[in-house]
């Protein structure tokens, strides 16, 4: 009778488990009548608590529905708010209220419209 052994070890089975696992099973072109004599073995896997329990985590790590576009924006947003300005100078051409180290907003209105007089005339 030919008998053939597992020809690899999984690389997560521990060797006590692995020699369990190994049983000698007939080759498939062996005759009907040899095959009716043999037993079909059942092997029953002892796996330790701390596998289960990372498995039983893993099947648990999966989302019941798809988070929506909102709640997604939302976190990827989280602390990430427009911010007060606190740099704020007075403007030596006109004195109103400007940015520090930009243009004023007020004398650069007026500058445009000085230039669109002179453009039309």
């Amino acid at each position: 009778m030919a008998l053939r052994l597992l020809p690899f070890a999984p690389a997560n089975m521990s060797r006590s488990l692995f020699s369990e696992a190994l049983q000698f099973r007939p080759v498939r072109f062996m005759p009907p009548v040899a095959t009716a004599f043999l037993q079909p073995v059942s092997i029953s896997l002892n796996i330790p608590g701390l596998l289960s329990d990372i498995w039983e985590s893993v099947l648990r790590a999966v989302p019941k529905k798809k988070t929506s576009h909102m709640k997604k924006r939302h976190r990827f947003m989280a602390g990430k708010a427009l911010k007060d300005v606190k740099s704020l100078n007075k403007c030596p051409g006109c004195g109103q209220l400007k940015r520090a180290h930009l243009l004023c907003p007020h004398c650069v209105k007026d500058i445009k419209e000085s230039w669109r007089t002179l453009d039309t005339a």
